[in-house]
């Protein structure tokens, strides 16, 4: 994977993306590269996982954690399963921030215990919800294609 600082422009799989403009990069971790820690609350947890049940920019393989050697991530919680490393998801706030970022993050927030910027988990909590019509809209006017 593509280590990305946090809060930068969005640049990865960005070519003829209307979103490039404006979206911000979110937990694009690489070994080498430090990063805040926290751990994390189980709504933190939930919530990460509902956004990350939606594929965004799909790939064509399976990115591995840098940080660990576990290989492909097949992660659970609450009884599903979800193959990590494959897509992206993005988030919405209300005051109209994208943040674009790996499907990875739930790993990395649940094992390496990565702390996101603050804005992110605000938008996250508060802003267009996976549950919502509106954040399949919101994807669409994007031109971004997702799946479940």
């Amino acid at each position: 994977m593509t280590y990305f600082k946090d809060l930068s422009d969005y640049v990865y799989q960005s070519e003829g993306m209307a979103e490039v403009l404006t979206a911000k990069n979110v937990g694009w971790l690489e070994a080498g590269y430090d990063f805040a820690k926290a751990d994390p609350s189980t709504e933190l947890l939930d919530r990460i996982w509902e956004f990350c049940k939606i594929s965004v920019a799909q790939t064509r393989g399976i990115h591995e954690c840098q940080l660990c050697s576990d290989g492909a991530y097949f992660s659970e919680r609450s009884g599903e399963t979800l193959l990590l490393g494959t897509s992206e998801i993005r988030v919405f706030s209300l005051e109209g921030d994208i943040y674009a970022s790996p499907s990875l993050i739930y790993h990395y927030i649940d094992r390496h215990k990565y702390r996101p910027p603050d804005v992110f988990v605000e938008a996250l909590m508060k802003g267009l919800q996976p549950s919502e019509q509106r954040y399949f809209d919101k994807l669409a006017e994007l031109g971004l294609e997702w799946r479940y």
